[in-house]
């Protein structure tokens, strides 16, 4: 399933162990769809970001297809944390 939505994932610099998440552009909306019906919706700035949580996880969506996935173990955890909200 991540391989269908998602171009690539990267580690985000800094103290905690973030992750930056590109969806492939065909399918953004789909996935955006799919992830925002699936977490608790916290706040959304004018349709361009949208904040939430997901198994206590703090989610940043933004409309152009990049998520932030902030507080995770390692790589493993953002991968089945992604599958998860993508099926």
């Amino acid at each position: 399933m991540l391989k269908e939505y998602v171009s690539r994932i990267e580690e985000a610099c800094g103290e905690g162990r973030d992750f930056i998440v590109i969806l492939k552009y065909s399918k953004r909306k789909e996935a955006i769809k799919r992830i925002l019906a699936k977490c608790k919706v916290e706040h959304t700035l004018s349709r361009v970001m949208t904040k939430g949580k997901y198994r206590d996880k703090d989610l940043s969506v933004f409309v152009t297809g990049k998520l932030i996935l902030k507080g995770l173990k390692g790589r493993k955890e953002a991968e089945e944390i992604l599958e998860e909200l993508l099926t």
